[in-house]
């Protein structure tokens, strides 16, 4: 069985508790309620962000026992550059990602080293 190579952060998107799930637009909307309901609002929010930050660190802990048993591996910097290296060119780190796969020899085209 091939081992995934997959960052925390995809870990705990693909269980639901990606870090896009941090925060609230409603509460940056300004005062528009009264004092009581923005305390209730602001009292739930920071009860919701605490279960929240506490699944995501049982998550992490899941993460890190996977990649101790070895069904997980992280992605190594090259494999991450070359994820980056594929995006749009218009975007300065996927160019800079491109650039270092070229300095250290490797095509991000074909993901295998061009000298050898």
């Amino acid at each position: 069985m091939a081992r995934k190579v997959i960052t925390e952060e995809e870990y705990l998107s693909t269980k639901g508790y990606g870090a896009q799930g941090i925060g609230d637009v409603a509460l940056h909307k300004g005062r528009q309620r009264t004092q009581r309901q923005q305390n209730r609002l602001t009292d739930k929010y920071l009860n919701d962000m605490r279960s929240y930050s506490s699944k995501r660190e049982q998550l992490r802990q899941e993460y890190r026992t996977l990649v101790s048993k070895g069904k997980i591996t992280p992605p190594t910097n090259i494999e991450r550059l070359f994820r980056t290296a594929r995006g749009n060119s218009d975007n300065g780190s996927v160019r800079d990602a491109r650039r270092l796969l070229e300095k250290r020899g490797y095509d991000w085209r074909g993901k295998g080293l061009t000298n050898g």
